[in-house]
């Protein structure tokens, strides 16, 4: 164990293209977190203005080289802009943390040690901790200042928890040092070596590296922050120094500080407590273990962990194989749990981490690791692996789904259970516009998509996703949202599905990732839509009513089992009020099943083709028994000459005209006198002129024309109208009603 900070291993990686899967961006959405936010409360009180430490800072980087000759010289330079003793400690402190290396191959190599006495370690601009404390205890004394060295056991270097401490004669062996120093009569913590940089396993040159990256949280430390990792010796006993800890309740033995997890700054500055395994080393016979942690800040960070095998002492590096797929981690309000699923029995370290969400440029200091154990696993049964795939370990809804409003109903975990190969999940959508895409990928017998088993329930602002499961085992169902302003669909939530019964269907759902029911442009149009987009058609009927500005045309497609409905048009009666300000459609569907309905939109005059807007899922629970409609041969309603005719339909107030007992009037008012032509159908053929004249008497005058019909059957018939200003050498089309006669 040695005096650097704790260990991580660096991997060279590639820049890969952003997709929607990938969740490393920054995210700009999330409340802004500084570091003065994540300081003890002594620490803010000390130092209310951290502006003022950067620019010591600056003023200490940028000191000369040439004053590393002479240490009076370079005390005397470095404190002439300080107000107080805090300054001046800040100042000697963050230049010798900027100017002194640690000593990798003296202390982990095959190289003698150097020097590490103050005067050596100024000249050679290399040390271990000893020489770093010694360092800096020497330029406090040169500036009048009060500073002490202590030393002691330390959960450094390549330490993992349960690694045994050395004992020499009865006494602790120390293997790190560092300082405290007073200030307005109070001692405080510091420790440079950690505060400089951290040493790690370098992978691509196969050995520990030195990288030299500040961190503020080893000067003025929380106390138990420092205690945590650093464990005071008295030099005259041997035994543990109580006192130098600075706490109410200090650590006095050295076993019960071992047993305690290590953990690392985030923890305390972000006020997380253990909620589960409070000693650092973890002992199971089970193949599935959870660690949960709370944090109340946890809107602010993205948590993240890492499995290894965990090579013996004095090995380096002490972390083996990584098992990315064997552990998932998510969040649940306050609570942070991993799940850990096991490859094999044997040790492993477990590693839990975060990165703040919004950070600032400061806080990138801060150590990504929160907490890590050691695993001692006896089970004989390894585990599988979780389903993998999920963007940057995320499970559950992740944070930048969440801040922008999206809520997930009544499901906890991101493990849904299912006994009866059917599952279902709930979401609360922050606006009814918004869509979202889902995916649901099967790990039986390979990773591999599944489609036609999930749909996309959308009512209003909530969506209800019904998905069936084909296989036993596990999935992995994802739901994708629009969460920047890219226009991309990236990662909301991750869900493990458990499936133990595969399910017993009679046909899939047609294939849609998108969510069934209004889409993007459908509220460019200004179309209003109330309901459910998964409409029952009980006995094979049903219908879907709109909202719209008279201007707004529909066109409209059937599918089944994902071909185009050749006889759509007999199967959907498009009923439109003369006003245009609604559109039903009525549909009578000729087998039990599921269908699609499309929807498609145009401004009236608009050159162009039709936009979709939308597509409704239709479940037929049976068959239409009964007759089917006739054929529009275009659309039901007023065509747009009739409307630029000025022409208005007299009572009836949409497509569909019932006439009971065989009999009805169509009355069109006139802003001028027109000349019509009407023809009479059914079964989408004309009525001959002898036989419509029996059933059709027309009256008009300068304003209206009246058409009193008599029909000599039930059922539907169909009435085409042609005319225009009364003159005119042609009469084009104005339009078709259906006629519902009931005798």
């Amino acid at each position: 164990m040695g005096c650097s900070s704790s260990k991580t291993v660096k991997t060279k990686r590639k820049i890969q293209p952003t997709t929607a899967t990938d969740q490393s961006e920054p995210v700009t959405d999330f409340p802004r977190l500084n570091i003065e936010d994540t300081f003890w409360e002594e620490k803010k009180q000390l130092i209310p203005d951290y502006e003022r430490m950067k620019e010591l800072d600056n003023y200490a980087i940028q000191a000369s080289e040439n004053l590393k000759n002479s240490p009076t010289a370079l005390v005397t330079y470095l404190t002439k802009i300080a107000q107080n003793d805090l300054e001046k400690f800040r100042l000697l402190f963050r230049w010798e943390a900027q100017n002194v290396d640690y000593d990798v191959e003296g202390y982990y190599g095959n190289k003698e040690r150097g020097d590490n006495s103050a005067e050596g370690v100024l000249k050679s601009g290399v040390a271990v901790c000893e020489g770093y404390s010694s360092l800096f205890k020497m330029l406090c004394d040169l500036a009048g200042l009060e500073c002490e060295s202590l030393s002691g056991a330390s959960k450094g270097g390549d330490y993992q928890p349960g690694d045994a401490f050395q004992m020499e004669n009865g006494k602790i062996k120390t293997d790190h040092a560092w300082n405290k120093i007073k200030i307005n009569g109070k001692w405080y913590l510091c420790d440079c070596t950690w505060a400089a940089g951290s040493v790690d396993f370098d992978e691509e040159i196969g050995k520990m590296a030195y990288t030299r990256k500040w961190n503020e949280y080893y000067f003025i430390s929380d106390p138990e922050m420092f205690a945590s990792k650093h464990f005071p010796v008295d030099k005259d006993s041997g035994q543990g120094a109580p006192d130098e800890q600075y706490l109410k309740k200090p650590f006095s033995d050295l076993n019960v500080w071992s047993d305690v997890p290590m953990r690392d700054c985030p923890y305390y500055a972000f006020n997380m407590q253990t909620l589960s395994h409070d000693q650092g080393v973890i002992e199971t016979n089970e193949n599935e273990i959870s660690v949960k942690v709370q944090c109340p800040y946890n809107q602010y960070l993205r948590f993240w962990t890492r499995l290894t095998d965990l090579n013996e002492k004095n090995t380096i590096p002490r972390a083996g194989r990584k098992y990315s797929d064997h552990v998932l981690s998510y969040k649940n309000s306050d609570t942070v749990t991993c799940k850990v699923r096991f490859p094999h029995a044997g040790d492993f370290t477990l590693v839990v981490g975060v990165n703040p969400l919004n950070k600032s440029e400061d806080l990138k200091s801060m150590s990504h690791m929160v907490m890590s154990y050691a695993i001692k696993n006896r089970g004989n049964t390894p585990s599988a692996v979780f389903p993998s795939g999920a963007a940057h370990d995320v499970w559950g809804a992740n944070d930048e789904f969440l801040i922008k409003g999206f809520k997930v109903i009544g499901q906890e975990e991101p493990i849904i259970v299912s006994s009866t190969g059917k599952a279902e999940l709930e979401l609360e959508l922050p606006d009814e516009r918004q869509q979202l895409l889902a995916e649901l990928i099967s790990f039986s017998g390979g990773q591999s998509e599944v489609e036609g088993h999930v749909c996309g329930e959308k009512t209003d602002s909530k969506v209800k996703y019904h998905i069936t499961l084909p296989y036993e085992g596990e999935y992995r169902f994802t739901v994708m949202a629009k969460l920047r302003d890219d226009g991309k669909y990236w990662h909301g939530a991750n869900f493990i599905i458990r499936n133990s019964k595969a399910a017993m269907i009679d046909e899939k759902f047609p294939h849609s990732r998108s969510l069934w029911g209004p889409g993007e442009k459908f509220y460019e149009f200004d179309v209003k839509y109330t309901g459910s987009s998964k409409i029952i058609a009980t006995d094979g009927s049903c219908q879907i009513k709109f909202s719209k500005h008279p201007d707004v045309v529909f066109l409209f497609h059937l599918e089944k089992n994902g071909e185009k409905y050749s006889d759509a048009e007999k199967c959907v009666f498009a009923d439109s009020a003369t006003d245009g300000s609604e559109f039903i459609f009525h549909a009578r569907l000729p087998e039990k099943g599921f269908y699609k309905f499309d929807l498609f939109a145009k401004n009236r005059n608009e050159e162009g083709s039709y936009s979709g807007v939308g597509h409704w899922l239709l479940e037929a629970n049976a068959a239409w028994k009964g007759e089917f409609y006739p054929s529009a041969n275009g659309s039901w309603g007023a065509s747009n000459h009739f409307i630029d005719l000025g022409l208005q339909l007299v009572e009836h107030k949409s497509s569909v005209i019932v006439a009971n007992n065989g009999t009805c009037v169509i009355t069109i008012k006139a802003p001028e006198p027109i000349t019509t032509t009407p023809y009479l159908l059914k079964n989408d053929s004309r009525l001959p002129e002898e036989e419509k004249k029996n059933c059709l008497t027309i009256t008009s005058s300068d304003t209206s024309i009246s058409y009193s019909i008599k029909l000599p059957e039930s059922g539907f018939y169909k009435f085409e109208l042609y005319g225009t200003r009364k003159g005119a050498t042609s009469l084009p089309y104005l339009g078709c009603w259906l006629l519902d006669s009931k005798k």
